[in-house]
Formats: structure tokens, C-alpha cells, sequence
């Protein structure tokens, strides 16, 4: 995409929900870089889920405006039903999947569904960027921070390209816009979940259920990598790939 200018269609989705206020900020700034937005998203919170899709039901296409449709599925399931069915003969020069609410460094990478819908478009050779707001609360974010410092991020990867045997994961600090610092090119932090927090409780009808949450590791965050970028206030930017292996 090098050069690429303004853009003539793109496709957002998150893993928060068609509803979220993430999703909104990314739809306003991604109306200043293509001529054609669709939005193709959860119908509700997915959170977690990853690069999973729907196999063992039916999936809901349900219409939300002009090129906007909520799925009753996962990220990765959005991704797919865009590309190779609501969006087949018109398809997206680009992904945009967020803005997701928290930070998606280190190990969270291997479960955020934001990457994960990211991770689909690019297994169907669709260039994608995931994107995600670090916080200290769920309940405080800072979008007008999002609102203020992607479009002139995400101008400067459609002009100067980057591998796309990659797809890019931007984190934007917890700051205000005018604090934010310049782009820093990262790798995941690593070993950044020690456990899971399993909660066990009961229901109404004295039936046991069980919550699950991932546990960070306080550990310092190595130099060059996304939790430390985050820590002096800049943009990090890691380029991820599909391909796991190690070469031999």
C-alpha cells in the first residue's frame, strides 16, 4: 500500500460489540481516509475469543444502516462473512479492526478477538490493523485520544506500506492527545500472563458457574517491546504474522 492516498472502501470490526464507543471512534476516523466505510461487527461483546469461529450454529446477519451489519458470532466470523459474502464484489482495500478497549500487548495478542478478526482478513489476503487503547479503567478511555492521533498514525503505514505477510497491532497510550509521543516499533512483551484467575460461584438455582480472567505478570517490560513503548507514552506498533513456526 505504499503511496496509497486516501482509500476507496474499508471495512472496520472489533471484538467489543457493534455498540461500543471504540467502534464509533475508528468508524470517525476512518471516514477521513476512504471514500466507503462498512462495518461488519459482534453483535455483542467477544471479547477473548481469539481467531475462533462459528461451526456448531447458525450465524445471524442482522442489518444496522448503510453497509453496517451486527453478527451473532465471533470477530473472525465477521471478517469472514464480509469478505466472502456481504462484501465479495466490493472488497475492502483494508481492516481496520477496533478501537479496542484496553491494551492488547505481550501474550494478549494470542487471545484478543481484535487481533484475531486482523489475523482472519489477512489469512484471506486482505492487508488489516488491529487496534487497541490502553486504560487504566474499562469505565475511563481516552477516545478522543484515538479520535486524535490515528488518522495522522494510520496515514503514515497506508503511505510508507509495511510486510503484508503481516498485519500491524497499534497501542495507544492512556494520555491525553497533546502527551501522546511519536511511533515506536515494537515486539510483544513476553511471558506477560502468569495464570488464569478461575472464580467460582453460584447461581439462583444453587447451580456452581465459573468466571475466568488471565493474570498479568508485573514484571518490568523489556526494551523494545509494546508494555514499554506504552510506558513512556508512545504509539507502539509491532507487526505480527500467521506464521508461527521456527525456522530451522
Amino acid at each position: 500500500m505504499s503511496g496509497a492516498g486516501r482509500l476507496k472502501r474499508v471495512l472496520l470490526t472489533n471484538d467489543d460489540g457493534f455498540d461500543a464507543p471504540g467502534l464509533a471512534a475508528l468508524a470517525d476516523v476512518a471516514r477521513q481516509l476512504a471514500d466507503e466505510v462498512w462495518i461488519v461487527a459482534p453483535q455483542l461483546d467477544q471479547s477473548g475469543m481469539g481467531q475462533s469461529i462459528t461451526m456448531n450454529g447458525p450465524l445471524r446477519c442482522i442489518p444496522r444502516g448503510d453497509k453496517q451489519f451486527a453478527i451473532s458470532g465471533t470477530p473472525a466470523d465477521c471478517v469472514i462473512l464480509a469478505l466472502q459474502h456481504l462484501m465479495q464484489t466490493t472488497p475492502p482495500d483494508l481492516i481496520l479492526s477496533g478501537v479496542n478497549a484496553g491494551n492488547n500487548t505481550g501474550d494478549d495478542f494470542n487471545l484478543s478477538g481484535t487481533i484475531g478478526a486482523a489475523f482472519t482478513g489477512l489469512m484471506l489476503g486482505t492487508p488489516a490493523i488491529a487496534i487497541s487503547l490502553d486504560c487504566a479503567s474499562r469505565k475511563h478511555l481516552r477516545w478522543d485520544t484515538a479520535r486524535a492521533v490515528l488518522p495522522k498514525t494510520l496515514t503514515h503505514f497506508l503511505n510508507e506500506g509495511w510486510d503484508k505477510n503481516h498485519c500491524l497491532s497499534i497501542n495507544l497510550p492512556d494520555l491525553p492527545p497533546e502527551k501522546t509521543g511519536g511511533v515506536s516499533m515494537t515486539v510483544p512483551a513476553q511471558k506477560t500472563i502468569r495464570s488464569f484467575l478461575i472464580e467460582k460461584r453460584e447461581d439462583l438455582r444453587e447451580k456452581d458457574y465459573f468466571w475466568l480472567y488471565p493474570q498479568s505478570n508485573e514484571q518490568h517490560a523489556a526494551e523494545g517491546t509494546d508494555l514499554a513503548a506504552l510506558a513512556r507514552g508512545q504509539i507502539s506498533v509491532s507487526l505480527l504474522q500467521l506464521d508461527r513456526s521456527v525456522a530451522r
